[in-house]
């Protein structure tokens, strides 16, 4: 069997911390995660190759065993000895009872493997056991044991998922319907909720083993912000196009925001980049509806286009009277 360098998997030294093999990882499944290369075979095998090795070395004890392998491996090789012949079965199965894979860690929550294929090499399965952790399903993270016999009753493993909202949304806070493990949930997401914030579903996560209760499911909230919009805390800033006579010469805007049309009177002269700001109206706070943050309006000047002849004239005359 073939020994796998996991160090060299994810591109980090053998004397790593674990703070920089976590940030490693994070950046290398980024940029393979399945998502961002559809189709793309050797991505998807390179993303399983790394989740495997941070499974390993982000575990002090695995990574433990790990490094013992490795260097009896390589004292193996130089004595001459093919390494294919290496003895593995003093280490199988000696990284514990079982084998946790945890979602979010390893595919950043609540994603499928592509293809059906095994997640887990040969030699990963030798040194910790276990089989297929993922079994095809969808928001899945299960515990598998590595010897043969009944599994002492235990909770079933937490499972982790993304729900998207819209900033309009969570203005008032929206309801949505969805389903996990083929059952349909309905979920209340409060108003004024932050992008990255969790909600815990008890009992919704995965079947219990030998009759445990079931794990829970945490839903990870996406906050989608539309073009022009930002979110700020509490406060909501809009970018507002202002024509230029408008802006020179005084008039009303009608801005069109996400809680409906607001008639702003713009003063002449105004400038570029002013703010306009409607207090009260933006998000609430979490779990306090009674206390509000402000919405700002900021105008930004639009220049005439297609000026006809007269009109560029007209210009003229005006920088002249300027000057």
């Amino acid at each position: 069997m073939e020994y796998k360098d996991y160090y060299k998997t994810l591109g980090v030294s053998r004397d790593a911390s674990q703070e920089e093999i976590r940030k490693k990882y994070r950046k290398m499944a980024a940029k393979f995660h399945p998502d961002k290369n559809p189709g793309n075979k050797r991505a998807e095998a390179k993303f399983k190759e790394i989740g495997e090795a941070y499974e390993v070395l982000k575990d002090p004890e695995k990574r433990k065993l790990y490094d013992q392998v490795g260097s009896e491996w390589k004292r193996y090789q130089q004595a001459g000895a093919n390494p294919n012949d290496f003895n593995w079965g003093q280490y199988a199965g000696r990284g514990g009872q079982r084998v946790d894979v945890n979602f979010e860690d390893l595919f950043g929550g609540g994603q499928r493997t592509s293809g059906g294929g095994r997640p887990f090499s040969s030699f990963f399965e030798t040194l910790f056991g276990g089989g297929d952790p993922f079994g095809g399903a969808q928001y899945q993270t299960r515990q598998y044991s590595s010897q043969a016999g009944h599994s002492p009753r235990r909770k079933g493993a937490d499972s982790v998922a993304e729900i998207n909202v819209e900033l309009r949304e969570i203005l008032e806070g929206v309801e949505k319907q969805f389903r996990v493990n083929g059952e349909r949930v309905k979920i209340k997401i409060p108003a004024g909720i932050e992008d990255g914030k969790r909600l815990k579903l008890k009992g919704k996560g995965n079947e219990g083993v030998a009759g445990g209760t079931k794990g829970d499911l945490y839903l990870k909230i996406r906050v989608r912000e539309p073009e022009g919009f930002e979110r700020r805390g509490n406060d909501i800033y809009q970018k507002v196009p202002l024509d230029l006579y408008t802006a020179l010469l005084g008039g009303t805007l009608t801005a069109d925001t996400l809680q409906g049309k607001v008639k702003l009177t713009i003063p002449p002269g105004t400038p570029n980049g002013k703010v306009f700001r409607l207090a009260g109206r933006g998000l609430p706070e979490f779990n306090k509806p009674s206390i509000k943050g402000d919405y700002y309006i900021k105008t930004e000047i639009v220049l005439p286009e297609n000026l006809t002849k007269e009109e560029l004239q007209h210009f003229e005359k005006l920088r002249e009277i300027r000057k």
